[in-house]
């Protein structure tokens, strides 16, 4: 057997019960399995529960910080600093979207830069929670060197990806906000992790080895290219300059100077929440989006395209497959969780037949 079924109800509470079980609270264990699953429901398995063993090796090394709570530092009526201090990412990013959507209820915009958060996860899961509230989201993130700068063959640029997430018509089947969730090298690098770990090859053109050199052996590959060359490194590079610099704390400088991780933030972010309702009627404005998407899918389509896929469309369909007949995971990961889950005293739940 390759892979297993798992269902995703299920497998959100077995991912909690382990977070707890390692002594994280509650509350922010549901939210780091709310995106973990999320990624894994919408086919982003580079970013699902294969991170778990990750994350809790972070937590055993005291990386994750699982003792402090973050703290929000105001610093204009309508701008915020949250202050992780390197604890869950994923529910540093729960507190900064309620936040910042509070305040765009007041000022029609909320801005936040997150400060030293642990790994965030599939950043899209933010957008469409902000859409799906009928406001309108921005949030993009910096790293670790990842990805070289355009003509470089070094490391040194995070993979930096963007996502937006619009509020979509009510007269939907699902109501599926318009989303966009995009890194800005050409391919993840938790995709080529995931190849390396099959076996497989990588395109070629998406990383270069360690002499600079395009290489399609994902063992060999490591550096990521930019997505469209100077595009693509130009955004990570103010993502960069609009996160971490903005709340003094760098990453790629400090990475520069000591490459040491653990004194090293390991991602810092932003989050934009716009109130669509302060500057026209939310109902109107979710009728003009349905009147574009159906537009663009009414487009002539070039031959070797079955269908125009909107920004998010492929996932969404995806999710609503896998929650339908379960999640598949390797069956390899499955029994190194249920080593891990054993160890801290967690069951796991049943696969689906």
């Amino acid at each position: 057997m390759t892979a297993v079924h798992v269902n995703h109800q299920l497998l959100m509470r077995f991912v909690s019960d382990v977070f707890i079980a390692a002594g994280m609270r509650a509350a922010d264990a549901a939210s780091v399995a709310d995106v973990l699953v999320w990624a894994n429901e919408r086919g982003i398995d580079s970013h699902g529960v294969s991170r778990m063993p990750i994350y809790l090796g972070e937590i055993a090394r005291g990386e994750l910080n699982i003792k402090d709570h973050p703290s929000i530092r105001q610093t204009l009526p309508a701008t915020f600093v949250l202050e992780c201090k390197r604890t869950a990412g994923p529910a540093c990013m729960m507190k900064a979207i309620e936040h910042a959507t509070g305040i765009a209820d007041r000022f029609g915009v909320g801005v936040g830069v997150l400060s030293e958060p642990s790994h965030l996860g599939a950043l899209g899961r933010y957008a469409q929670l902000i859409a799906q509230r009928g406001y309108a989201g921005i949030t993009f993130v910096a790293g670790l060197p990842f990805m070289a700068y355009h003509g470089a063959k070094v490391r040194s640029l995070g993979t930096s990806p963007i996502a937006i997430g619009l509020p979509a018509s009510n007269t939907d089947t699902d109501d599926e906000p318009l989303l966009l969730d995009m890194a800005t090298s050409i391919m993840a690098a938790g995709r080529i992790a995931q190849a390396a770990a099959a076996g497989r090859s990588i395109p070629d053109g998406v990383a270069i080895d360690a002499s600079g050199s395009s290489t399609t052996d994902p063992e060999k590959a490591t550096t990521m290219l930019p997505l469209g060359g100077p595009k693509g490194s130009g955004l990570a590079l103010m993502f960069e300059c609009l996160t971490g610099i903005l709340a003094g704390t760098p990453i790629l400088s400090a990475f520069a100077n000591s490459p040491d991780r653990a004194k090293v933030p390991l991602q810092n972010s932003m989050v934009i929440v716009l109130n669509v309702g302060a500057f026209r009627h939310l109902p109107d404005y979710r009728k003009d989006i349905q009147v574009l998407k159906n537009t663009i899918k009414a487009l002539p389509k070039q031959e070797e395209f079955a269908e125009l896929l909107l920004p998010g469309e492929r996932g969404g369909r995806e999710a609503r497959d896998r929650r339908q007949h379960g999640i598949p995971l390797p069956a390899k990961l499955w029994a190194e969780l249920g080593n891990i889950a054993n160890s801290l005293g967690v069951g796991q739940p049943q696969l689906v037949a």
